[in-house]
């Protein structure tokens, strides 16, 4: 949204008068990512307080190397995605055309959120929830299940991040270059198809 609000108010035009788009695009990205955890940790730190103000056990039992995987997931997740969703602001031009835009690309986090959900649920992992945790789109939340399970290795963990991290480099190459080919576009959605022609 924020990308496409600023392509809509033609701000842009100004901005990268400035600077180059990659820097506009990472500095959005790092942001709004900034904004959110803040928020997300006020919540949290919120919630703690109340919970030990009202006795309540809220983490009692809760492993820190479960709290600490879910952290590193939380932020290589936002990673990832971050940069799918800021190319797809770049390619519309009005709100409506984000929302047409927002179910394509959360199909896969529902797709691993269920999946997590269910092998949380079910006791043991299975081999689905094996496969999807080296998989960047569903890693974030197959994971942290698998460590709760201890039913992953430190190698496979690590293997697992890394292979998160270097295709959000590469998604954030691509991203780039559809926003740096899309953002200055007006008038209708831009078409991944003449992105990259």
């Amino acid at each position: 949204m924020g990308v496409m609000e600023e392509k809509s108010s033609r701000v842009i035009e100004v901005l990268l008068s400035a600077v180059r788009p990659i820097q506009l695009l990472t500095g959005k990205v790092l942001g709004i990512g900034l904004v959110a955890l803040a928020q997300a940790s006020l919540v949290v730190a919120f919630a703690l307080i109340l919970s030990k103000a009202v006795g309540s056990s809220l983490l009692h039992g809760s492993a820190p190397l479960v709290v600490v995987s879910t952290l590193i997931w939380l932020v290589l997740g936002y990673a990832f995605y971050s940069w799918v969703y800021a190319a797809a602001g770049s390619m519309a031009e009005r709100q409506d055309q984000v929302q047409s835009l927002i179910l394509p690309l959360s199909l896969p986090m529902i797709f691993g959120y269920v999946m997590a959900l269910t092998g949380a649920s079910s006791g043991s992992p299975s081999a689905l929830l094996k496969v999807l945790a080296y998989l960047p789109p569903t890693a974030p939340f197959a994971v942290p299940v698998l460590v709760g399970f201890r039913a992953v290795t430190w190698w496979e963990f690590l293997g697992s991040a890394l292979i998160s991290v270097v295709c959000t480099i590469g998604i954030a190459r691509v991203a780039a270059t559809v926003y740096r080919r899309a953002i200055l576009r007006t008038g209708a959605r831009v078409r991944l198809r003449d992105v990259f022609t």
